[in-house]
C-alpha cells in the first residue's frame, strides 16, 4: 500500500482570520481531495476556533476533519518532533511565518526524502507575481526553498477552489427551500423576492454611513458581523433592516455569500470566496502603511474588470476606492446599486471564467511531485 504524502503546514495568526482561513482550507482540501496526511501547526487556537468551532483550545494536539492540528509552541513542537521519525516530505511555510530554527535543522538532517520546502505567499493580482512564482532559491542551510504565489493567471499558482465548489453553489442558489432552511438555522430572515440582501464582513473603519445612505429606499437588508451591526445601528436612518451574526464555520460563511445579493468582504480568504459565489462584491483590502495596499487593490480591479464595460468599471473602481477610504465619489454607491443586475450578470460570468484555471491545491501537488 502506497504511503500518503506527508504535508506540514505552518501558520502564524498575525491578526484577523485570513492566515488561518487560507491554511485551514488548504489543509482540508489536501486531505479530502488529494489523500495527503496533513499536519497544521498553528499558534492561535482561540482565533482558529472562530471558524472551526470543533477546535479544543486546551489541546496541544488534536485531529479535526482528518487534519492533525498541533499548537505552535516551541516547547510543544520540540517534544512532539523529538518523538517523530522525521519532519515529513513537504513543509509549507505560510506567508513567511519563519519556521523554528530547531525544525529547520531537523529538515536538514532528513535525507530520505529531502523535504520540499514551500513558502506559500499572499494572493496578489500584481504583474510581478508571475516572475516570482515557483522560483527556487538556495537557503543558507543548503535546502531549496520555493516561493509559491496564488494568482489569477496561468503563470501563477492558481486560486483555492474545491473540486465540487461551484456545483454545490449552484444547487444551493437554485433552491429557495435549501436557502431558507439554512437561513432559519443561522437566524437570518427568509428569502424575499423584492428585498436586497447584503452580507457585510468589513473592518471597523469601513465608511458604513455612505453605504447606508446609498441603500435608502431600496428595501435593503444587511447581514453583518455583530460588532459591525452595532456600528450600522448607530448610523441607520431606519430604512435598512440589520441582522447581526456571530463568527461561523467556513462552510456556513460560504452559504451566506451564496444567498446574499451583494457581498462586502475583507482580507484574503473571504475575498476569494466572494469571487466563487458569483455575486457582486466589494472588497476591503487589509490596510498597510503608507498606502502600500492601494496598488494591490488597483491591480485586482484592473484584472477583474478586464471584460467589464468602461463606465461600469469606473463605477466599481470608485465604489471600491471609497470603501477603502481613498476619497472617491460617494455617488458611486448609488450608481452601483442602480446598475446591480448588470454587475450581478458580470460576476457570474467572471467566476466561471476564473474557474477554468487549475486550482491552487492541484498546482501545488503537481509542483511537489515534480520536485520530490
Amino acid at each position: 500500500m502506497q504511503q500518503k504524502l506527508s504535508v506540514s503546514i505552518f501558520c502564524r495568526v498575525v491578526d484577523n482570520l485570513g492566515d488561518i482561513g487560507v491554511t485551514w482550507r488548504l489543509a482540508q482540501q489536501l486531505v479530502r481531495e488529494k489523500d495527503c496526511a496533513v499536519r497544521l501547526v498553528v499558534d492561535d487556537l482561540e482565533t482558529f476556533r472562530k471558524i472551526a468551532p470543533e477546535i479544543n483550545i486546551l489541546k496541544e494536539y488534536q485531529i479535526i476533519s482528518g487534519v492533525e492540528v498541533l499548537l505552535w509552541d516551541d516547547g510543544v513542537l520540540a517534544g512532539f518532533y523529538k518523538a517523530e521519525r522525521g519532519v515529513g516530505a513537504v513543509i509549507i511555510e505560510a506567508f513567511a511565518c519563519a519556521l523554528p530554527p530547531f525544525f529547520v535543522e531537523l529538515m536538514v538532517q532528513q535525507k530520505a526524502p529531502v523535504p520540499v520546502w514551500i513558502d506559500l505567499e499572499y494572493l496578489s493580482a500584481e504583474d510581478w507575481v508571475e516572475d516570482c512564482h515557483a522560483v527556487v532559491s538556495l537557503h543558507p542551510t543548503g535546502l531549496n526553498k520555493t516561493l509559491f504565489f496564488p494568482g489569477f493567471t496561468a503563470r501563477t499558482g492558481g486560486l483555492f477552489r474545491e473540486v465540487n465548489l461551484l456545483q454545490e453553489r449552484d444547487q444551493f442558489q437554485g433552491s429557495v427551500t435549501e436557502q431558507n432552511e439554512w437561513r432559519a438555522r443561522l437566524g437570518f430572515p427568509p428569502v424575499a423576492e423584492k428585498s436586497l440582501d447584503i452580507s457585510l464582513f468589513c473592518y471597523k473603519d469601513a465608511p458604513v454611513p455612505a453605504l447606508l445612505a446609498g441603500l435608502q429606499g431600496r428595501n435593503a437588508r444587511i447581514f453583518a458581523l455583530k460588532e459591525i451591526a452595532a456600528l450600522l445601528l448607530q448610523h441607520n436612518p431606519g430604512d435598512v433592516q440589520i441582522t447581526g451574526f456571530d463568527y461561523m464555520p467556513q462552510q456556513d460563511f460560504e452559504r451566506l455569500l451564496w444567498t446574499a445579493d451583494v457581498n462586502f468582504v475583507r482580507g484574503e480568504d473571504s475575498f476569494l470566496r466572494a469571487l466563487w459565489a458569483g455575486r457582486p462584491y466589494i472588497w476591503q483590502i487589509y490596510t498597510q502603511a503608507d498606502g502600500a495596499h492601494y496598488p494591490k487593490l488597483d491591480a485586482f480591479l484592473k484584472r477583474y474588470s478586464e471584460n467589464l464595460d468602461p463606465e461600469r468599471a469606473e463605477v466599481l473602481a470608485d465604489f471600491s476606492g471609497m470603501w477603502n477610504l481613498r476619497g472617491h465619489k460617494t455617488e458611486s454607491v448609488t450608481a452601483y446599486f442602480d446598475d446591480l443586475p448588470a454587475f450581478a450578470a458580470f460576476a457570474r460570468v467572471r467566476a466561471e471564467e476564473q474557474a477554468r484555471q487549475d486550482d491552487l491545491a492541484t498546482q501545488l501537488l503537481r509542483f511537489i511531485e515534480d520536485n520530490l
